[in-house]
């Protein structure tokens, strides 16, 4: 009997490897329907819905702090979801100013030395193409007649590409920023208020989630993004919190003026897909070097060895062991959400892979169930 049964076991492993063609057939075309669809409404939607989605996941995160606080609040979910969501923008709104305030201090220096900085940058850049003169074989003065001449082409082709006066220029510039920072402030409000009312309805949410009809795909598509915040986001942002902190201190050391304010434009570089702290670090390092300052252009290298292994080592190990995806497959996942989506598919990008992976996961499993149940009726 326990052969039998062993028999029995191994026959339905093999059903729900091997799928007939028509099976797999099936597969294929759900699969291309579920990537259709994902694109649509990411591509379509997510524009108008994304203040409720955060707002959604807002609500689950700080569910737990709310629960304990409306105790003491005669059990008044909204009132407790406003005091949290009070606080913790004004722990936002602090760090938010003490940044703002770093780099106009920054920016204050850097327009108060920008003389100084014009003559300094023109001086070394004439050292240089007195190098490059030297070592190519060119008479003296060459290289630097040549970029000026360069320079002067591309600001004179800039100045005349448009009839236009500055003031209609900033006109121009500035109505669409307008409108974006109108967008913003509006999205913000709607998801503040978004975040108060679903406070009190999350459990509600979730009976709804177990007697609907699609109980089973909610499951799947909330424990894969449960799974992806908690580890994917969660992991991004430490590794530029930490990048940004070596690339401060690196900066620190070799007594830049602005360590602050490029160390965490360095971090945020480094969140990029392709791009990385060597995008900044190595073309500076090469610039040190070719002004013979060594000591400030080993730090720099060293500053990107550091970031450089940071990110590897806590991408394969975090994001390879708990969400089962290499580093390298996560770098296309992001590069195509990017160029599908734009910027916001650095954060898409990986939503749609595992929104979509979970989907066909569970179609797989779908279609393997109904194998077994017709191959055990016979």
């Amino acid at each position: 009997m326990d052969n039998k049964g062993n028999n029995h076991n191994k026959e339905n492993k093999q059903i729900s490897v091997e799928l007939p063609f028509v099976d797999r057939l099936k597969l294929l075309f759900g699969s291309g329907v579920i990537i259709i669809l994902i694109f649509l409404i990411f591509k379509y939607l997510f524009f108008y819905v994304w203040p409720f989605l955060l707002a959604y996941i807002i609500a689950i995160a700080i569910e737990k702090p709310v629960n304990k606080l409306s105790k003491h609040l005669w059990n008044k979910k909204g009132l407790a979801s406003t005091i949290i969501i009070i606080f913790l923008t004004i722990i936002l709104l602090g760090i938010i100013v003490y940044i703002l305030y770093m780099w106009i201090h920054e920016l204050k220096l850097f327009i108060k030395n920008y003389d100084f900085y014009v003559v300094s940058v023109k001086q070394h850049c004439a050292r240089i193409c007195l190098d490059i003169d030297g070592w190519i074989g060119l008479r003296q003065g060459c290289c630097m007649d040549m970029m000026e001449k360069c320079f002067l082409s591309i600001t004179d082709g800039f100045n005349s590409s448009t009839g236009l006066s500055i003031a209609n220029k900033v006109v121009q510039v500035s109505f669409p920023v307008i409108v974006g920072i109108v967008t913003i402030i509006g999205s913000i409000i709607a998801c503040i208020m978004s975040v108060v009312y679903l406070s009190g309805v999350l459990n509600k949410i979730r009976m709804w989630t177990q007697v609907t009809v699609f109980k089973e795909e909610v499951k799947v598509l909330t424990k894969a993004l449960r799974n992806l915040l908690n580890v994917y986001f969660r992991i991004q942002l430490i590794i530029m919190a930490i990048n940004s902190s070596i690339c401060i201190i690196g900066l620190l050391i070799i007594k830049n003026s602005y360590a602050v304010i490029l160390g965490i434009l360095i971090g945020l570089i480094d969140a990029l897909p392709i791009f990385g702290t060597g995008t900044v670090l190595i073309p500076w390092a090469i610039i040190l070097l070719l002004l013979k300052n060594v000591k400030s252009a080993t730090i720099l290298i060293i500053v990107y060895i550091i970031t450089y292994f940071v990110r590897e080592i806590m991408e394969s190990k975090c994001m390879g062991d708990k969400m089962g995806i290499a580093p390298f497959t996560m770098l296309m996942i992001i590069f195509v959400g990017i160029l599908l989506y734009g910027i916001m598919g650095f954060i898409l990008g990986p939503v749609s892979y595992v929104i979509a992976k979970a989907l066909i996961g569970y179609l797989k499993t779908v279609i393997e169930r109904d194998k077994i149940k017709k191959y055990e009726q016979l």
